[in-house]
């Protein structure tokens, strides 16, 4: 009987030694933000995220204005959003210190069946930490952009802390015969931006932020 219950106390603890080690990343950060349209900032759709250490999973769901045509989805990560207005937007792009990131998230095409005959659309995507272009989590930039935003990742271990926006671009009227890799892999030129979702870094990430290695 002793030799029993050392037996079933070993296959416990290693158990559990086993799920810390199989997920490090626990606990997992959930967040939900609205999708904003930008050309009136109507409510149009909601998305999520979900958090642990390095990795984020989310999620697009959202009406657009037009049924039949390509969209993508970009992660614009501020990596350092201390360093930034708050929340963190566009005119911080160019700021160094907020460590911008653009990275491609999904693409797809648009369906029907939203309301007021409006078309509907749903993503679904994840990233990891220090992910790049040569591991196909981000597509090259568009010819003749050289930014340092295109060039840089999500951050290691980094994925709870980052300001995290989604931007939804409309590739509206492609011409005919339509590009579908093209319009479906890189983005639209400034003004393409039908709608965006924000997501404040997780509850106490100012410490993580003061230890990373800028």
């Amino acid at each position: 009987m002793k030799v029993l219950k050392t037996s079933i106390l070993a296959v416990v603890f290693w158990g559990l030694s086993m799920g810390v080690v199989a997920d490090p990343d626990k606990p997992r950060v959930f967040q939900a933000s609205p999708v904003i349209s930008t050309a009136d900032g109507v409510e149009v759709g909601a998305a999520w995220l979900k958090r642990s250490k390095n990795r984020v999973d989310g999620r697009i769901m959202t009406t657009v204005d037009t049924a039949g045509i390509p969209y993508t989805v970009w992660w614009v990560i501020f990596n350092n959003p201390a360093a930034c207005s708050d929340p963190c937007g566009m005119d911080d792009v160019g700021n160094e210190a907020a460590k911008v990131a653009f990275l491609n998230a999904s693409g797809a095409i648009s369906a029907a069946g939203g309301l007021d005959g409006r078309g509907v659309i749903n993503f679904d995507f994840s990233i990891i930490g220090r992910e790049g272009a040569s591991v196909g989590s981000q597509v090259p930039p568009p010819p003749a952009v050289d930014a340092p935003h295109w060039n840089r990742v999500l951050k290691k271990n980094n994925a709870r802390c980052a300001e995290i926006h989604l931007d939804l671009n409309v590739h509206a009227n492609p011409p005919l015969p339509v590009n579908w890799v093209g319009e479906l892999t890189y983005p639209r030129p400034p003004g393409n931006t039908e709608s965006f979702a924000v997501f404040k870094p997780a509850p106490g990430c100012h410490r993580t932020l003061q230890k990373l290695d800028w």
